[in-house]
């Protein structure tokens, strides 16, 4: 089956339906194959600083540049200690371009390996994983940032701030069922791609990271209905204020247990058209 290139979209016939077996065979065959996706998300990020002075050390110094700028206006306009601002948005933004990042990359995850998809027989949660492993390694370097902020807190240490690390497990998981729902979603609707991107500008102003929501009561009610702040919150909290927000945690907890079964529909609902999509 192929898609025309006008009028109505391609119905699936009833092979397309729900083929979990294959689905979750090739899972299983990608999650074996963990030094090819791996290499290629390295691939990915020495490509994009081939050939320059620092390499992979650019992510680092942008983030902490951009950072540094950020806190040295807004910082301006906030009531709350220099210091506490700065780590507020330090941990914020650097949290906020691992969840931008997992959300424009998943649209592009297929349209990036076409070339593979084409021209292989490798299994396609390859690429979901190979986007996942991509922005995970972007973060951790980012996180150096974060490490670094971190220290110049007054009180360093609190079993509470181990609470980040379920976090950014909960972090891991979302990438992957969003990776695998948007991926197909966006090789079949195009324009999707650009609409993710125009919504992620504007939910950058609707979360908590330039701004505390203890400072702002309009910008904080928005904010409660604004998942990436739940999601921000889980890390931001018990790492800067040694919280555990159980609101927040409700949230994500929801949004991984309504997304991981939709990202598995979509894609045992794709698999079998995504070649002739691409």
């Amino acid at each position: 089956m192929t898609r025309p290139d006008s009028g109505s979209p391609p119905q699936p016939t009833a092979a397309h339906h729900l083929p979990w077996g294959a689905s979750a065979r090739e899972w299983r065959d990608a999650l074996a194959m963990n030094d090819l996706w791996i290499n290629l998300a390295l691939e990915d990020l020495r490509d994009r600083y081939r050939r320059t002075a620092l390499g992979l050390a650019w992510i680092v110094v942008s983030f902490a540049l951009f950072v540094a700028v950020k806190v040295a206006i807004f910082g301006q306009l906030s009531s709350v200690p220099a210091a506490e601002f700065g780590l507020f948005v330090t941990l914020g933004f650097g949290l906020w371009t691992f969840i931008n990042s997992t959300m424009t990359d998943a649209c592009t995850a297929y349209t990036h390996a076409r070339h593979w998809i084409l021209g292989t027989a490798t299994p396609y949660p390859v690429y979901i994983l190979q986007s996942v492993a991509r922005n995970i390694m972007t973060f951790m370097l980012v996180f150096l940032v974060m490490v670094a902020a971190l220290a110049l807190k007054p009180s360093l240490w609190s079993p509470t701030m181990l609470w980040a690390i379920p976090g950014l497990l909960a972090y891991a998981l979302c990438s992957v069922w969003l990776t695998a729902l948007l991926a197909p979603l966006c090789v079949y609707y195009r324009d999707l791609h650009h609409a993710v991107q125009t919504f992620m500008r504007l939910l950058f102003f609707a979360t908590p990271i330039l701004w505390l929501p203890s400072t702002n009561g309009m910008l904080a009610s928005i904010a409660v209905w604004n998942p990436a702040s739940h999601f921000v919150a889980i890390v931001r909290e018990p790492l800067l204020y040694g919280n555990v927000p159980l609101d927040s945690w409700l949230v994500v907890a929801g949004i991984n247990l309504a997304g991981l079964p939709a990202g598995i529909l979509a894609y045992a609902r794709s698999r079998s058209s995504l070649i002739f999509w691409i």
